[in-house]
């Protein structure tokens, strides 16, 4: 997988997810475990297609934590 390093948060991201570059942490700790390490919640990010709604705020939550990202060199996103 060809992966591009995201001098912001020091991680991974392949061509195809690219577009999240522009997203920043928002949240500590949101939604599921890590898909690797299966111990680190992966904090939540900033949503451009969030609408209003009365559950509160939805948060891009990529699939793996930032440091399995960098260990594996694989997408934290796919």
């Amino acid at each position: 997988m060809d992966t591009i390093s995201d001098t912001k948060e020091n991680s991974y991201v392949c061509k195809k997810h690219y577009n999240h570059t522009n997203e920043t942490p928002l949240s500590p700790c949101r939604g599921k475990l890590c898909n690797i390490c299966k111990k680190r919640k992966p904090d939540g990010y900033t949503n451009p297609d969030h609408v209003s709604n009365p559950f509160g705020y939805l948060y891009l939550i990529p699939n793996i934590c930032i440091p399995c990202a960098i260990d594996n060199k694989i997408c934290m996103w796919c």
